[in-house]
């Protein structure tokens, strides 16, 4: 199996990658082939199976909205892989996440594999503000294609957008389709409510069998490390947002 594993770390972000790196490699599918996508506007020595993408950094929020543009740039080595993942800069694998037990979420007990999966965010899982209450987070600006109707649709999980993914060439039609709904929203002078991760509610809504929900401890938010009755597999590292989203 191999998978192509995606890192988006332009101004100070890039400082996240040494130790982002070294977890995922030793943690997260260790015994498979990974190839890690490397998207900055930074430089310096990386090791072979690092492939660096330049790109400029963007104000935000369009650094993370444009995520699914940015991804694109390295089309042509993610149509050789099986997978493809995207974990946040700042989320860290810190526990071991086994071929088996990725596959085995995603496939179930047959062969027939889920075509994509995401993760449920924590503060819905915990039932924390503003998920504690319709319309939660969900986006409710009609003009914006990522928008959800509550009332209408009644969509039972809220995923997080530091890790989703799936199996190529799905994800890659997800990734061109969301590309395109966000630069439909700005020609409207609309943003998604919360960004990328508004867009990717959307699109799993309308797939909602054919996504996997991972459980929030891939999620883990270190910010809130005393509300959490899991342990965690991938941390959600706390930081000063002030001095990153800039």
């Amino acid at each position: 199996m191999k998978v192509a594993i995606t890192f988006i770390g332009t101004n100070k972000y890039l400082d996240f990658l040494p130790q982002y790196y070294e977890n995922t490699k030793k943690y997260f599918l260790p015994n498979s082939e990974k190839v890690f996508l490397v998207f900055t506007d930074g430089d310096g020595d990386f090791p072979d199976d690092v492939k660096v993408y330049h790109q400029e950094h963007l104000e935000w929020p369009y650094i993370t909205l444009k995520r699914f543009e940015i991804i694109n740039k390295a089309k042509e080595v993610i149509k050789d892989c099986d997978w493809l993942v995207f974990i946040d800069a700042d989320a860290l694998p810190v526990a071991t996440i086994t071929e088996e037990e990725f596959l085995s979420r995603c496939c179930g007990a047959d062969t027939n594999q889920v075509p994509f999966f995401g993760v449920h965010h924590p503060c819905h899982y915990l039932k924390m503000p503003p998920h504690n209450e319709a319309p939660g987070a969900y986006d409710q600006n009609k003009e914006s294609l990522a928008y959800v109707d509550v009332e209408k649709e009644k969509p039972q999980t809220y995923f997080q957008g530091c890790f989703w993914g799936g199996k190529v060439p799905a994800i890659m039609h997800m990734i061109d389709e969301l590309e395109s709904r966000v630069n439909k929203d700005l020609e409207n002078d609309v943003v998604a409510l919360w960004h990328d991760e508004s867009h990717i509610n959307r699109y799993f809504l309308d797939r909602e069998f054919d996504v996997h929900t991972f459980g929030p401890e891939y999620a883990y938010p270190e910010v809130f490390d005393q509300y959490c009755n899991f342990e965690p597999k991938i941390v959600h590292l706390a930081k000063d947002n002030s001095k990153y989203q800039q």
